[in-house]
C-alpha cells in the first residue's frame, strides 16, 4: 500500500521500519561534504588529503584525516571569499595565519592519525621548517598550534556530517525517501481505521 494510503499509526511504523534498516543509508551520502572539506583544506595549505570518519552515537566517534601541510598566502581571503558566513572557519584561518606569522610563514606539517579510532584526538602532527628561514626547534614551538587547528578542523568536519546524518534519519527525510522512491508497505490498516 502507497505511504500516502497508510493510517498514522502504519505511516509511523514505515518510517522507523526505514530508519532501522541498514541499507537505507548505504550509499555514499557525504560525499558532498567531504569534497567540500576537501577543497577548504586545500584553501588552508593541506595536500595529499585523507580524510576518515564514523559515527555517531558510540565512544570513539568522530572524524580526523591526514595530510602535509605548508603555508598557503592569503588564507584567511579565500575562506572570507569560499565561505562567508562560516564563522568557524574563518577563526580557524586567522588562527593559522597568526601561527605562521609567528615563524614568518616557514612552517610545513605533517599530520597523521593512530589509533584505531576516527576522532580528532587520534591526530598527531610533526613540523619542519618548509624553506629553512627558521629554526627547527622555533618551528617546533608551533607544533601543539597546528595541531590544534588541525583538530578543530575535523571536529568542524565531523559537525557537518552528524548534522546531515541527523536530517536523513529525521522522520521528516525519510518520509521524503519513501514517497520519492514510491515504496509499498504490506501492512494491515486496523478495523477502527477502516470504519
Amino acid at each position: 500500500m502507497e505511504f500516502n494510503k497508510l493510517n498514522a499509526g502504519n505511516q509511523e511504523r514505515a518510517i522507523a521500519e526505514i530508519q532501522a534498516n541498514d541499507g537505507y543509508l548505504d550509499y555514499e551520502w557525504y560525499d558532498d561534504i567531504e569534497t567540500d572539506f576537501m577543497d577548504i583544506l586545500q584553501l588552508l595549505g593541506y595536500y595529499s588529503i585523507v580524510t576518515s570518519f564514523s559515527g555517531f552515537s558510540s565512544q570513539g566517534d568522530g572524524a580526523s584525516f591526514t595530510a602535509r601541510y605548508y603555508h598557503e598566502p592569503s588564507l584567511v581571503n579565500k575562506i572570507k571569499s569560499y565561505a562567508p558566513q562560516d564563522e568557524e572557519l574563518l577563526r580557524i584561518a586567522k588562527a593559522m595565519t597568526a601561527t605562521q606569522r609567528k615563524v614568518r610563514y616557514d612552517l610545513g606539517a605533517i599530520i597523521t592519525k593512530s589509533g584505531r579510532y576516527e576522532h580528532e584526538l587520534t591526530m598527531r602532527v610533526e613540523t619542519y621548517s618548509n624553506n629553512g628561514i627558521v629554526d627547527e626547534d622555533i618551528i617546533a614551538e608551533r607544533e601543539d598550534e597546528i595541531l590544534e587547528h588541525s583538530r578543530d578542523l575535523a571536529i568542524w568536519y565531523y559537525k557537518k556530517l552528524n548534522n546531515q546524518y541527523d536530517y536523513l534519519m529525521s522522520d521528516e527525510a525519510v518520509k521524503e525517501h519513501i514517497i520519492a522512491n514510491e515504496l509499498d508497505f504490506d501492512y494491515q490498516e486496523d478495523d477502527d481505521e477502516n470504519n
